[in-house]
């Protein structure tokens, strides 16, 4: 009996050990699940490491520089003219696909002129030749006199200029300048009156009235707006950076400050350059980043293609080339929107398709008649017959009609 039992208890013993383990591990389970629960709710403190981890910065999105086509499309949304151009915005809109460029400008001129209206404006040179500066491209510097034989001329009477004045009326023309070979007006008082008088023999025409007579002060420039003048022009002729090789007799600041004069007495300011001069693309783009960087930007920019003189410095170089003319209109257009854009010295040697594609990029204003100060100039009839093929009409004076309704 007593090994039947020691039998059955070796047999049942091995049966009751996993439930042992079972109760065992099902109790370590719960524990470790309290444990936890508690811990949950308990703050934790971790140890300090002694090589601290670095916490990442917040990833900044910084706004993409404008692109060239952005510069572009905003230029030509503009209600009105700006004067804070960066170089950088101006280069972008000139190295435009040209074809596209001329578009987008004819579009602008649309928006602020009417297409169809072109100003004539007649130049006479009221005093020839003597001047004592030492401009590479002027025939009138006395020190260029002997190569280009020109022979310096008193300044015309009063009489003389009003004549030339009604034949340019009688022609068409709505805008007679005036210029005169110098440096100054100092030391012109009798000069300076004559040239009123003039000033208002124009004006009683019923013409607008310009002169360009080199550097003038403020009193000067008073006395100019007291006899009615309409604008002024002295034109800034090429980049800053570039001037010095052109000019060294006067400033470029000097230029600049003369144009200040000119707009705080209340009158038009007038000033472009020259194109043609050796300068670069880059001196084109300081040359329109000075102008439209003006407190206000010029009422004209007159763009002047050199007409090389035998005799001066410049008398050899190679005419300008015809696409930088019109990048340059074009640019201009877009830059100064309400400005009128004219084409000046050397449209004698454009073809007419040329002009015309100039009048499509934003060009309004040309000089018409018989001479441009001591260069040819395109005549009266000449004009007349071109404007009757392209349906041109003459801008009045004083008052540019509205761009025509899009209603």
């Amino acid at each position: 009996m007593a090994s039947a039992r020691l039998a059955l208890r070796r047999v049942a013993e091995p049966l009751a050990r996993p439930a042992q383990c079972n109760a065992l591990r099902s109790f370590t389970t719960a524990s470790t699940r309290a444990s936890a629960a508690v811990a949950a709710v308990q703050p934790q403190h971790p140890d300090p490491s002694p090589f601290p981890i670095p916490v990442p910065s917040p990833v900044r999105h910084e706004a993409p520089a404008p692109t060239a086509k952005n510069v572009l499309r905003d230029a030509i949304a503009a209600t009105g003219p700006r004067n804070n151009w960066t170089r950088d915005e101006i280069a972008a809109i000139y190295n435009h696909p040209l074809m596209d460029l001329v578009h987008q400008a004819s579009l602008v001129h649309r928006r602020f002129h009417n297409p169809s209206e072109v100003q004539l404006c007649t130049l006479m040179n009221i005093k020839t030749g003597g001047c004592t500066e030492d401009c590479s491209y002027c025939a009138q510097a006395t020190r260029y006199q002997k190569g280009t034989g020109l022979q310096a001329k008193k300044v015309e009477t009063v009489e003389s200029v009003l004549a030339a004045a009604q034949a340019a009326k009688a022609n068409g023309s709505t805008r007679f300048c005036m210029g005169a070979a110098w440096r100054d007006m100092r030391g012109r008082k009798n000069s300076l009156r004559n040239i009123a008088e003039m000033i208002k023999g124009v004006r009683d025409l019923g013409m607008e009235a310009c002169v360009t007579l080199g550097m003038i002060d403020a009193e000067q420039a008073k006395e100019l707006k007291a006899a009615g003048l309409t604008a002024y022009n002295h034109n800034v002729d090429t980049s800053r950076e570039f001037y010095p090789s052109v000019i060294s007799t006067r400033t470029y600041d000097e230029r600049l400050q003369t144009l200040g004069y000119v707009r705080d007495a209340g009158i038009n300011v007038c000033s472009g350059g020259i194109l043609g001069l050796g300068e670069t693309t880059t001196d084109r783009v300081g040359l329109l980043h000075t102008v439209s960087t003006l407190p206000s930007h010029p009422e004209s920019f007159p763009v002047n293609a050199l007409v090389p003189i035998k005799g001066t410095p410049l008398g050899d170089r190679s005419p300008i080339d015809f696409p930088s003319m019109l990048r340059t209109i074009a640019t201009a257009r877009i830059i100064m929107p309400a400005t009128i854009v004219r084409i000046a010295a050397g449209r004698k040697t454009m073809s007419e398709e040329k002009q015309a594609l100039c009048f499509m990029a934003g060009a309004n204003a040309i000089f018409t008649g018989e001479k441009m100060l001591t260069t040819e100039c395109n005549g009266w009839d000449e004009d007349k017959e071109m404007f009757d093929r392209w349906g041109l009409e003459p801008m009045k004076s004083f008052d540019k009609s509205p761009p025509p309704s899009t209603n």
